[in-house]
């Protein structure tokens, strides 16, 4: 009976300890207070053909974040991160793939699932304030989305996982000037887990691929945040730049 007892208290313990290490759900990281050295690697997005990727964080930096990109069912908790890429003039990107670094705690992830927009975004400033609207050029949910260990961790806390999404029927256009598009992976969970989006917090931005990404242009809706619209994702931190990436075949 005691030993039964012992080890039903150890277990209470256990959990209670566990359940205390875990971060409080915020909309970046850095809002968790957290302290720690973070482990950097120079690892690129296991993610074949890639056309643009805005580049890696460096989670040794103090400026190493991550922004909410997660439908999270059981906390009720639903954000979205959009950030931009620009196709070069006269050039056509027919799209296989989108894919952002996502920091996760606990980690190896649990994901049901991840949804993913390409959008382009537009501003009213007719009206007061100044209004923001994105129209979905093509979306949709990928079942099985794909996970990399990317090998930079944040704190301790927070393993960053390359996670990719499997794109159909999206083919985008340059026009005679280029073009600017935004693309968003969001996870879906019903666990708890928390996903934040890294920034680019280096400059150049490490192994950067293709047209750099528009700096200062990115957005982001999470109104249990806050953001009941579309709000510009530097007024929440650090985010100039995201690391996402777009692959894909392209063609003039």
């Amino acid at each position: 009976m005691k030993k039964v007892l012992f080890l039903t208290v150890l277990m209470v313990l256990v959990a209670g300890l566990a359940f205390a290490q875990r971060p409080t759900p915020t909309a970046t990281i850095h809002q968790q207070g957290l302290t720690g050295q973070g482990v950097q690697a120079n690892n690129k997005p296991g993610v074949s053909g890639i056309l643009f990727y805005g580049g890696d964080i460096d989670t040794t930096s103090p400026n190493a974040d991550g922004l909410w990109t997660n439908n999270n069912s059981l906390l009720g908790l639903s954000g979205q991160v959009f950030s931009p890429f620009v196709i070069p003039k006269t050039t056509k990107w027919s799209v296989s793939s989108l894919f952002t670094n996502v920091l996760y705690n606990p980690f190896p992830p649990a994901i049901d699932s991840a949804s993913w927009d390409v959008v382009s975004i537009t501003t009213n400033s007719n009206t007061i304030p100044p209004s923001t609207t994105a129209t979905i050029v093509c979306s949709g949910t990928d079942s099985s989305p794909v996970l990399t260990d990317t090998g930079r961790n944040l704190f301790g806390f927070y393993e960053e996982f390359t996670t990719a999404v499997a794109v159909a029927g999206c083919d985008l256009k340059g026009g005679p000037k280029g073009a600017d598009y935004w693309e968003s992976v969001t996870v879906n969970t019903s666990t708890f887990q928390l996903a934040y989006e890294s920034n680019v917090n280096d400059t150049p931005p490490p192994n950067a691929i293709g047209t750099p990404e528009p700096a200062n242009n990115s957005y982001f809706y999470g109104p249990a945040f806050g953001a009941t619209t579309l709000v510009n994702a530097n007024t929440q931190g650090p985010f100039s730049l995201f690391s996402a990436g777009v692959a894909g075949t392209s063609s003039k």
